[in-house]
């Protein structure tokens, strides 16, 4: 199972943290921390709030995307062990969690890619949590029935650069792989908003080698800024970050997308009692701009493409939100000897666009496919290069880019360059 650790802050963000050396932790290195290596490459991802709210394509994650249980056929890895949502919670720390912080903290597994190295006895955790964790401004314990099982913290900058904050979390191995890391984040990502009302930019690095951290702040709708090369140290390695940012989301969308339940997300067939919800979002150019068709502006165009169109295509399904229609996702096998092939579209409605609903419809279509059309082996989507919402979606979903499709498309008058990305039936929805 790939490792959920931290991504921890460096430069001035580590005075905060505090250092260990040789296994020991004074308050003179938390103050004055030394750097004794160079670390080798890592991942720098960022949110970002202009004058109208939080920018970004979703928490999606984010950094914001904060909170989703889904069911099992989407982030089918959160659910692998059952773990209900209801039981993990975010509270600042408490002198007494010091066995239960020790229990992580002292594996060599959780703190790979933390700055600090590995603690040793009890004594090392009660001083970190009494000179670090509680007077922190923000630093949670991730808890499982109360008990400590890893910690979240959001460290504003002071003065001129009040305006961003750093994002760091590291998590018990034994709930690698359950979803409990990005349940954690989304909760924190929505009380740190409302604890720090200035904050316009929320950033996290990530180790280069660190994938699992990566797809954590991806899911939670972090983008990808940039790789910085040597960028920091760590455990006697110069590291590279690669640097995300979130844009174009409003923080109230931002918000809906932390609390947003992914239980009121459902696919099913077309009904002819769908036109006037169908009708608002197909008649938006918008959403239609990547599409074959071009908008619908009357109901009863819209109800005749139902009747014809929607309704028997082999496998159409609309997106619905507490059973109201806001976009469809469609699935279209070939023919014949090439019917182990299929092709994947979707549209959503702007108003929900970058709340991660279009990723979660994905992941429920491409989680029930194979099973209704069990001679499928290839599910492919193309995407022109400059929809990068699109790419996102099918990315997070865990389709693989294969290349680039020259002046292949052709859609509303011009021949287009596609990316053609796949999923196959051996593959894992993430």
């Amino acid at each position: 199972m790939a490792k959920v650790s931290a991504v921890e802050a460096s430069g001035t963000e580590c005075n905060c943290l505090g250092v260990f050396t040789k296994g020991c932790l004074s308050t003179r290195q938390m103050i004055e921390p030394t750097y004794s290596s160079i670390s080798s490459g890592g991942v720098y991802f960022s949110l970002l709030q202009t004058g109208r709210g939080f920018n970004g394509g979703m928490v999606n994650s984010l950094l914001m995307k904060s909170t989703v249980v889904t069911p099992s056929s989407i982030l089918a890895e959160e659910m692998e062990n059952d773990i209900s949502s209801e039981v993990i919670t975010l509270r600042p720390f408490k002198e007494s969690d010091a066995d239960d912080f020790l229990g992580y903290a002292g594996d060599d597994q959780v703190t790979r890619f933390t700055r600090w190295n590995t603690f040793s006895c009890k004594e090392e955790a009660l001083v970190y949590i009494k000179d670090f964790c509680i007077p922190h401004p923000y630093c949670r314990s991730i808890c499982v029935n109360d008990r400590s099982i890893g910690f979240v913290f959001i460290r504003q900058e002071s003065g001129d650069d009040k305006r961003r904050a750093e994002l760091g979390y590291a998590i018990a191995a034994k709930y690698w792989g359950q979803g409990v890391t990005t349940r954690a984040l989304k909760m924190a990502i929505s009380d740190g908003l409302r604890s720090f009302p200035d904050l316009v930019r929320l950033q996290a690095r990530a180790d280069v080698e660190n994938k699992a951290s990566q797809r954590v702040l991806e899911k939670l709708g972090f983008l990808k800024e940039g790789v910085l090369r040597k960028y920091m140290y760590n455990k006697a390695i110069l590291l590279a970050c690669i640097l995300n940012i979130f844009l174009n989301v409003s923080k109230s969308s931002l918000l809906l997308a932390v609390f947003m339940d992914s239980s009121r997300i459902s696919l099913r067939p077309f009904k002819l009692s769908d036109v006037d919800d169908f009708l608002k979002w197909a008649s938006d150019d918008r959403v239609t701009r990547y599409l074959r068709w071009n908008s619908i502006t009357f109901r009863e165009e819209a109800l005749a493409y139902l009747e014809k169109v929607a309704i028997p295509h082999p496998w159409r399904r609309s997106i619905c939100l507490d059973d109201r229609s806001i976009g469809y996702i469609s699935i279209f096998p070939e023919s014949n000897d090439d019917r182990c092939r299929a092709n994947l579209g979707y549209a959503l409605a702007a108003e929900y666009w970058g709340q991660g609903i279009a990723t979660i419809a994905s992941k429920m279509a491409v989680s029930s496919v194979f099973q209704d059309l069990p001679y499928l082996v290839r599910l492919q989507a193309l995407v022109e290069v400059e929809n990068r919402s699109s790419q996102r979606v099918l990315e997070k979903t865990g389709f693989v880019k294969e290349g680039l499709l020259r002046k292949y498309g052709y859609c509303k008058g011009e021949i287009r360059d596609m990316f053609v990305y796949s999923f196959l039936s051996t593959d894992l929805v993430l």
